[in-house]
């Protein structure tokens, strides 16, 4: 009988863009090690990989200041942990600059 799914999250507001935030996610997620599911211009960036599935939602509040939300879910609570804390602190340290 598998577990029960676990549920854990992590939220800010950082001083970017929308589209830098949404690149930022995308990278991350990859560099993790998740397979990427989600079209580059979603708002929403997806992936999965052996035992969880990683969410990182961005939404823009000004042109400048984007809101944004990581959620992981797994059936083994100390993936779900992990990978919501991990995934939400690559994204807040991240040094990744858009270039036109």
């Amino acid at each position: 009988m598998p577990g029960r799914p676990y549920l854990y999250h992590y939220v800010k507001s950082f001083s970017r863009s929308l589209n830098l935030s949404r690149e930022i996610s995308r990278k991350e997620l990859h560099e993790a090690g998740f397979e990427i599911s989600s079209k580059p211009t979603a708002w929403e960036q997806f992936g999965v990989n052996a035992d969880t599935l990683a969410l990182a939602t961005s939404v823009p509040l000004s042109a400048s200041k984007t809101y944004v939300h990581v959620i992981a879910t797994s059936n083994t609570e100390s993936s779900a942990k992990h990978w919501a804390a991990e995934l939400m602190k690559s994204i807040n340290e991240s040094k990744l600059v858009l270039i036109d």
